[in-house]
């Protein structure tokens, strides 16, 4: 038995950090003998994701505050935690909470793994990301990336002493679905938040190609974010007020999926995009632009949906009409889809992070 904390910034029923990490911790707690805590940078209420009633919860700072100044206060606090709680592992869980696991677990013998949840060489969310990876990534005992991609990526631009890949996992709510995949929907699905990463301003412009062609059908796109405003008033300038919907943040979106024709992704970057994954998870045949990590380890061109070149507007919509036009064909991928969901099991994946963690204890 080893234990374990994980270190993110805040708890919350938003974002795809907390997500995940709830995923795989309530799922370690009743799998494995792991002791796990969770420690937060910012004090939160850990509402919203069923966090296993055994995971206790601890934080760093009580209010917001900038990584530049919080980081004084942050350190030692972490390592008296870690200290207390006789940790034999801490997992940093995003770049910019990697450099506070290094300060935190030098010269003790807490055991670091670096988490990464976006693709290296993505750089806009905080200042010096690249430059907090790679120190990260140097005095970390294990790095693990979402993709394969990104094994070679912190392979070829750090000097990480061991690295091991593993995927998110899906939610367990979501696997042995067996509702029947709706050839006759008329609707299709993108998820994300409104954001500039998530691309929607250009997703308008794929639906205005695709809804003129097929008036009939409805694109829904479920999220919400500070470009609300920015993607509605594209909306009303394409002329698509009620046929492309802002559908806001759903509480029961997996009960809704099975409505749906397809899910269409337009990212300009991911980690590991857990919307592919849900998608998947229901039998949807997927289509995303084919940006350098996530999409091409979950979608196989021609095989369960469609791969389009960054950021090809004319190739997407044109790829999406096929489908439209081709019942057997989405019927053919969304079977494939449901035949591969083993690869991201919720078992599968804890059972990597299992192995990992019994090894490095080992050590």
């Amino acid at each position: 038995m080893a234990k374990i904390a994980f270190l993110l910034g805040k708890i919350t029923n938003i974002g795809g950090i907390p997500r995940v990490v709830s995923l795989l911790t309530n799922s370690l707690v009743d799998k494995t003998n792991h002791e796990i805590i969770i420690i937060a940078y910012e004090k939160g209420k850990h509402e919203g994701y069923n966090w296993n009633s055994n995971i206790r919860f601890y934080h760093l700072l009580n209010s917001p505050t900038k990584m530049k100044y919080g980081i004084f206060k942050g350190v030692p606090k972490l390592r008296k935690i870690l200290k207390a709680q006789k940790s034999d592992i801490l997992i940093s869980c995003g770049s910019l909470y990697g450099p506070l696991g290094v300060l935190a677990t030098r010269f003790n013998s807490t055991k670091l793994v670096y988490w990464d949840h976006s693709n290296y060489f993505e750089n806009t969310s905080h200042q010096m990301k690249i430059e907090s990876k790679n120190f990260t990534a140097k005095f970390a005992d294990i790095v693990v990336p979402l993709t394969k991609t990104d094994k070679k990526n912190y392979k070829n631009h750090t000097k990480a002493k061991e690295i091991i890949q593993i995927y998110n996992p899906i939610d367990p709510a979501l696997e042995n679905l067996n509702h029947k995949y709706d050839v006759k929907s008329k609707k299709i699905i993108s998820v994300g938040r409104l954001t500039n990463q998530k691309n929607f301003m250009t997703l308008v412009d794929v639906a205005h190609i695709v809804l003129h062609e097929f008036p009939d059908y409805e694109w829904h796109i479920y999220g919400s974010g500070p470009d609300q405003e920015k993607i509605n008033t594209r909306i009303i300038e394409k002329k698509l007020e009620g046929k492309l919907i802002l559908k806001g943040q759903s509480d029961n979106l997996y009960s809704l999926y099975k409505e749906y024709s397809m899910m269409v992704m337009t990212s300009i970057y991911e980690g590991f995009p857990m919307t592919l994954l849900e998608g998947m998870a229901n039998g949807l045949p997927l289509v995303s632009f084919d940006i350098p990590t996530g999409p091409n380890e979950i979608i196989t061109d021609d095989k369960n949906g469609y791969l389009i070149e960054p950021f090809d507007i004319e190739r997407m919509a044109e790829m999406i009409m096929g489908l439209l036009t081709n019942e057997s064909l989405r019927i053919n991928f969304s079977t494939e889809n449901r035949s591969r969901l083993n690869v991201f099991n919720n078992t599968t994946i804890t059972r990597k992070w299992d192995v990992l963690f019994n090894d490095l204890t080992s050590k």
